[in-house]
């Protein structure tokens, strides 16, 4: 890919996430910064858009603030939940989960799909079904992943046909099943955001248990529960507008 190309995509990327790190860069566009420009300040300089100073490096008291207000903000969240949203390292930073959830004066929720979380496959496996539905919506629409809010960050806008709808990505496996917890966390989110469109993207195996309950109307919010079978065939996608 040329030069130019490059810089091009960089740009825009940076206009529709102007709160965007060097690593969410990276991982998005697969793009280095130091390959295309002398450092971020340059590529935000490029993009028409001032870098924030604290985009740059968080120091660790930063990194622990930011973890501390996203379990306040999403008490039932994971560890996964929270290094994807956040991008700090929780072990490293505070010791434990458990640590993390105490400084932040929230009871630890014992829920089996925190089990082995710490475990660097389980990391990875998620982190790539992310990256799978990520690709599967951008054939069909237009995606803009990892935007900030008030509330943390959404996994990501879909874009589809004239609707915006908030995305959240959770892979959730084995006995562990999409319940209110998640949805409220979706929610928030659409609020903080202006949306009234949602979707959860999740493995069959997780939907929630309740029949009837994958369609979802809260005020004038609609959510919508679906799998990645739903998106390759065209199940319920072609039916949320």
């Amino acid at each position: 890919m040329e030069f130019d190309k490059k810089r091009s995509i960089i740009r825009n990327y940076i206009r529709n996430n102007p709160s965007c790190t060097y690593r969410e860069i990276k991982k998005d566009t697969k793009f280095k910064i130091e390959r295309l420009y002398k450092n971020m300040t340059e590529a935000y300089f490029d993009a028409g858009i001032i870098l924030s100073k604290n985009l740059m490096k968080r120091s660790i008291n930063k990194q622990k603030r930011d973890v501390v207000n996203f379990i306040r903000l999403n008490p039932t969240c994971s560890i996964i939940d929270i290094q994807n949203k956040t991008k700090v390292n929780v072990e490293r930073v505070f010791g434990s989960i458990t640590n993390a959830y105490g400084i932040a004066g929230i009871k630890y929720p014992e829920r089996g799909f925190d089990t082995g979380v710490m475990n660097p496959l389980v990391l990875r496996r998620s982190n790539k079904f992310e990256k799978e539905i990520i690709s599967l919506l951008s054939e069909i629409g237009k995606v803009q992943s990892q935007v900030k809010n008030d509330c943390g960050f959404a996994d990501c806008l879909f874009h589809f046909k004239d609707e915006i709808f908030v995305v959240e990505i959770k892979d959730y496996r084995g006995k562990n099943n999409i319940t209110m917890s998640e949805i409220k966390q979706l929610k928030r989110y659409m609020d903080a955001m202006g949306h009234k469109n949602g979707l959860i993207v999740c493995p069959k195996e997780s939907f929630p248990k309740r029949k009837n309950s994958r369609n979802l109307y809260i005020g004038d919010k609609n959510i919508k529960i679906v799998s990645k079978e739903d998106i390759l065939w065209g199940h319920s996608i072609n039916h949320l507008v």
